[in-house]
């Protein structure tokens, strides 16, 4: 007789983290997406689409790209530390060092995994984003689901800590367009 799977959930996302680590990785998809998920290091990314929103802004008259450049540093970098005092509480390893044999394909960050920093600033980023632009939100969700997923996809991440950093990220941005509107 055959032995049950393991249904559990840490299993599953051993599973899950372990089929998008080893497939589709040809070299030029690899350097495409470890290059993505690097860009939100730090929020950087994020700050640079506010940026280019607010010389679009310039050159073509439109309102409000001054107040998107100055409040994204802030959205992503408060969405930064509350993340940050969840992995403080949580302190999951990084996959590396559960999952031998399956290398990253970038470097590991020294802290820990639950959850992605890199989803929760994001999403964080792309709720910004998307109540500045609201005809873009499909584009700007779509660029932060990308870059959450490269964390998988690297190497970095179970899925678990994306989808925990979505929730993270989704929050702190609901928060920002909540403060956004009372001023």
């Amino acid at each position: 007789m055959k032995p049950e799977p393991d249904k559990t959930p840490q299993s599953l996302d051993r599973r899950l983290f372990v089929a998008l680590r080893t497939h589709c990785h040809q070299r030029p998809l690899e350097l495409a997406l470890v290059a993505l998920s690097q860009s939100g290091n730090w929020g950087f990314l994020w700050i640079g689409l506010a940026l280019i929103g607010w010389i679009i802004g310039l050159v073509t008259g439109a309102r409000g790209g001054r107040g998107l450049a100055i409040i994204m540093p802030s959205a992503v970098w408060t969405t930064l530390a509350a993340n940050y005092a969840v992995k403080l509480l949580v302190r999951r390893e990084r996959p590396v060092s559960s999952e031998p044999g399956l290398e990253p394909l970038l470097g590991v960050p020294a802290s820990t995994s639950f959850p992605s920093s890199h989803a929760a600033m994001s999403f964080a980023g792309a709720t910004v984003l998307a109540y500045f632009h609201p005809s873009l939100w499909p584009l700007y969700y779509a660029l932060a689901f990308l870059v959450a997923w490269t964390r998988v996809y690297a190497g970095v991440h179970y899925p678990s800590d994306v989808l925990a950093g979505t929730a993270v990220g989704l929050v702190m941005g609901g928060f920002w367009v909540l403060f956004l509107n009372w001023i």
